[in-house]
């Protein structure tokens, strides 16, 4: 992980703290999530990030994934336990097997960056990855 200092207004910090304390999170860990958003929806929407491709496709993966999440619980009562693809913000198609969706998605749409994803009950997955850690005694 990089430090970089940032100067904030005193209004915006205690947003920041506040918005941080809402989400039981730090602020350097909800301040990486708003950057993350921020420059992928700049990679879709604008034309500053015009020669790359993969950030672009990213960009466009994320905010397909926000639509899953605007819609998940309309999207749980349709398809609970299936995989579903979704295109700008619709879903085009849907299968309990996600390599045969997969395969009819990339016969379909070819390269375009779809959603494949599957609906469980919580919109957003944790992941929890475990790594070891040197832990230094003092002298």
């Amino acid at each position: 992980m990089t430090m970089i200092n940032v100067a904030l207004s005193e209004h915006a910090a205690e947003k920041l703290h506040r918005a941080a304390a809402r989400r039981g999170t730090s602020i350097s860990e909800l301040l990486d999530q708003v950057v993350e958003r921020y420059v992928a929806d700049l990679a879709v929407w604008s034309d500053w990030n015009e020669g790359d491709q993969e950030d672009a496709e990213l960009g466009e993966i994320e905010q397909e994934q926000r639509a899953y999440e605007a819609r998940h619980s309309q999207l749980l009562e349709a398809y609970p336990g299936q995989y579903i693809a979704m295109l700008n913000g619709c879903v085009v198609d849907h299968d309990a097997d996600r390599v045969a969706l997969g395969r009819r998605i990339r016969t379909r749409y070819g390269n375009r960056s779809v959603l494949i994803t599957p609906v469980r009950q919580e919109a957003r997955q944790t992941i929890v990855i475990r790594r070891p850690r040197l832990i230094e005694e003092a002298a």
